[in-house]
């Protein structure tokens, strides 16, 4: 990755102070001030504020916010040590996260312009089916099951998908699986093998890659209610992404992701990632083992909510 300028880091920190998400503020004006975690751990504690450095480092990767008194505390003097704006980064915090396994409160959904690059894209194609970004919140994926195969080409040919669907408002009568490829020239991927849904409209937006695939519900779910459903995207030649990636909300219990290699073309390597928004690098969190039929698989219980996805390399 190319290091910014100090003008580009300025503007991006500007941007960040902003809109959010906090981590990515406070990193980027952390990287503006020039100063070590260790360093801020000292100027903190000239200023009778004691904050460890692996606080710290959690803040600034997303792992976790300050949330008690004595850590927006050291949260307010850290604006004044890295020379931004009184309360700009305190304005940042969303709420309290939930403690425990289970809470009865449903952490807000990520907002999409931290889910997905381009996020314009994505209002347009919902508009085409008559839905905005909120709309994707009607349905809660409580479990979600993703199988890519690979051909000897290195190309993805098929992806399957089964979700446990929970509907989050009464009345839910549809689905909007949104998809994003990079397939410049090449024909979207074909839905086959629909269960407990059919497929109705499909609509794309060529500029940024986005896809929605509108799913007619087989029975008009009353808030609450749960089902199954599932289906496989068939892919044309042309689609060599060299990964898969699944955006995960608050309150989706169970995530795994398959990836079948042809034996012809088995990857040097597999690794699982996690990125808690589009403006954080990828993380690899597991070094994924292929058996002897070509296949890899990672499941998470618990998902962290952001981007989880599965990456391969042949070379």
């Amino acid at each position: 990755m190319n290091q910014q300028s100090p003008e580009e880091l300025r503007r991006s920190l500007d941007e960040a102070l902003d809109t959010g998400p906090f981590s990515v503020a406070l990193r980027l004006a952390i990287q503006a001030g020039g100063l070590s975690l260790d360093r801020l751990q000292h100027r903190l504690r000239e200023q009778g504020i004691s904050v460890s450095r692996t606080a710290l480092s959690y803040w600034q990767s997303g792992r976790t916010q300050p949330e008690r008194e004595e850590s927006l505390r050291a949260l307010r003097a850290l604006e004044q040590v890295l020379h931004v704006p009184a309360g700009s980064l305190v304005g940042l915090l969303g709420p309290p996260r939930p403690r425990g396994r289970w809470t009865g409160h449903q952490a807000p959904r990520p907002r999409p312009d931290r889910s997905w690059a381009r996020p314009e894209g994505l209002v347009r194609v919902l508009a085409q089916v008559e839905a905005t970004p909120d709309c994707l919140s009607h349905l809660l994926q409580r479990r979600r099951s993703t199988l890519v195969r690979l051909d000897a080409h290195r190309q993805i040919r098929s992806m399957s998908l089964q979700v446990v669907i929970e509907a989050q408002r009464p009345q839910v009568r549809r689905a909007l699986m949104v998809h994003h490829f990079h397939m410049a020239g090449v024909p979207g991927p074909a839905i086959e093998q629909a269960r407990g849904w059919r497929p109705g409209r499909v609509r794309s937006d060529p500029e940024t890659g986005f896809e929605v695939h509108e799913m007619i519900l087989d029975r008009i779910l009353p808030q609450g209610a749960i089902t199954v459903a599932e289906y496989v995207l068939s892919f044309p030649p042309g689609h060599r992404d060299p990964h898969t990636a699944h955006r995960v909300v608050p309150g989706m219990r169970e995530l795994t992701v398959e990836v079948v290699f042809d034996r012809a073309a088995m990857p040097a390597l597999c690794r699982a990632f996690h990125q808690p928004s589009v403006a954080h690098p990828r993380t690899t969190t597991d070094e994924l083992w292929i058996g002897g039929m070509g296949t890899a698989t990672h499941t998470i219980f618990d998902p962290e909510p952001g981007i989880h996805g599965v990456a391969w390399e042949w070379d």
